[in-house]
């Protein structure tokens, strides 16, 4: 299993609900941490394409995903890092762009954005009953 981390932005308050609550039943083992009015979603799942398929799919049934439009603020950036290189974090931008979610980790401590990514990436996941 891998560790994951989604930082999210959605202007709609029920399209921010739908897609909470679509991560939190596809991968019920999950932590959730707060920071600046920022929410970051920690789980496990499987190899990253298969991740990233069910967030697509997620995105797709609620009008957005790479090719749907999304707003001018809106993205959903995926959090990552390999086994063999585990400092070494990746980010997959689900919709949006990289200066969307830029600007926003500007809003708040570099050092509590990365520390708050970090420590979810490193969690035990399997530790949460279900």
């Amino acid at each position: 299993m891998t560790n994951y981390v989604l930082l999210y932005y959605f202007e709609d308050e029920q399209n921010k609900k739908q897609f909470e609550e679509g991560v939190l039943k596809l991968f019920p083992r999950h932590k959730i941490e707060n920071d600046n009015n920022f929410k970051y979603i920690g789980f496990a799942g499987e190899a990253e394409p298969g991740v990233e398929g069910k967030l697509d799919g997620i995105l797709n049934s609620m009008g957005y995903g790479a090719h749907g439009y999304f707003g001018k603020t809106e993205y959903v950036a995926l959090y990552f890092s390999r086994d063999a290189d585990p400092d070494n974090i990746k980010r997959k931008l689900l919709i949006g762009t990289e200066e969307m979610v830029d600007a926003d980790a500007q809003k708040m401590s570099g050092d509590a954005h990365r520390d708050t990514i970090q420590n979810l990436l490193e969690f035990d996941y399997r530790k949460i009953q279900v």
